[in-house]
């Protein structure tokens, strides 16, 4: 039986990932970085290492006696200023190689690193891009993407024979159960509530964030070293999904898609408030670049490799839209329209 070193058990990803070792019956060993919710941990059954990443000894202690990590510790931002990029680089770029140095060395043999969808590239055509997606002809220059790519090819770099490195990738993520607060699910509930005013031309690739920690778990058992694999489902427009889950959730979709022009504005605005208050801007004129282009992706590989099937997207939809009701206490109108 594998033990388990999960690190970043407090993201929406990594705390799926360690219910699905529960489900199985094991009982994961896990780090965190500093500042996390400890009380997300209290409802999962897992053995708490003292200390945090970023500090030496603790990573060491955390990978003695393990044979499998799981490193789901990084952090999401789509702000900018180079405080934020170069916490953004020192969190998931050079902790993330510290804990797998920290792993080959204590004897680990096998490591899975969270990726992302976005380093891979995204495509200005409606066609989804494969694993081996060229960058220079896909690249999207928003700081966030390019950390996590130069993340995953460091920690990809550190394989050797005796220490498999793999790296899964997520695209859009969705799913119930969400203690963080997802952008994904973030956006549904703008939607079921009524503050969601437009849509945008652009095409994302969806996950289930369930269906990720299955994927991330056979990737564990079954995937090959120095490989990445997309873990992605349906390909969809932004605002066929917006209608569909509309549909699921019996109210209005937006129709309204703004023009360039009026976005540029709207985060030019938001970048002189910050400025003002002298706080990084939390969203940049780089996010734009999505804009007109598609985040779709084929997961063949996995499907074909790790024996990974993804549930459909409808079903997804319809049990977040659930869960967001449940835990807000808003009305289900799917019946009354």
């Amino acid at each position: 039986m594998h033990t388990f070193l999960v690190a970043g058990a407090t993201s929406f990803l990594g705390y799926h990932v360690v219910r699905r070792l529960n489900a199985s019956g094991l009982r994961p060993r896990v780090i965190e970085r500093r500042g996390a919710s400890g009380g997300i941990l209290d409802r999962l059954d897992v053995d708490r290492c003292a200390g945090h990443l970023e500090d030496a000894s603790a990573m060491r202690a955390a990978c003695a006696g393990v044979d499998t990590l799981l490193h789901a510790a990084f952090k999401v931002s789509v702000g900018g200023g180079a405080q934020l990029e170069a916490e953004m680089r020192r969190v998931n770029v050079a902790a993330a190689v510290e804990l797998l140095r920290a792993a080959a060395a204590a004897g680990v043999g096998r490591a899975v690193v969270v990726g992302s969808a976005l380093a891979v590239g995204v495509n200005r055509k409606p066609a989804p891009l494969d694993e081996r997606a060229s960058w220079s002809q896909h690249a999207i220059g928003l700081p966030y993407a390019t950390i996590r790519r130069d993340a995953e090819l460091a920690a990809l770099a550190e394989s050797t024979p005796r220490f498999g490195v793999v790296s899964v990738c997520p695209a859009f993520t969705f799913g119930p159960d969400d203690l963080v607060g997802a952008p994904a699910n973030k956006l549904l509930e703008l939607l079921i509530r009524g503050k969601l005013p437009f849509t945008l031309p652009v095409g994302f690739s969806c996950t289930d964030v369930r269906d990720f920690a299955d994927g991330m778990v056979r990737a564990a058992e079954r995937g090959r070293s120095r490989e990445r694999y997309l873990l992605t489902g349906e390909n969809v427009r932004l605002d066929e999904l917006l209608e569909r889950a509309a549909s699921i959730a019996g109210v209005r979709a937006p129709r309204f898609t703004p023009p360039m022009f009026l976005m540029r504005g709207l985060v030019g605005a938001v970048g002189l408030v910050s400025r003002l208050r002298r706080r990084p801007p939390p969203i940049t004129r780089e996010v734009l670049q999505i804009v007109g282009r598609f985040a779709w992706y084929d997961a063949s590989k996995a499907r074909t490799q790790l024996g990974w099937t993804p549930r459909p997207l409808d079903d997804t939809l319809a049990e977040t839209i659930q869960w967001l009701r449940n835990r807000t206490g808003s009305p289900d109108r799917s019946a009354q329209i």
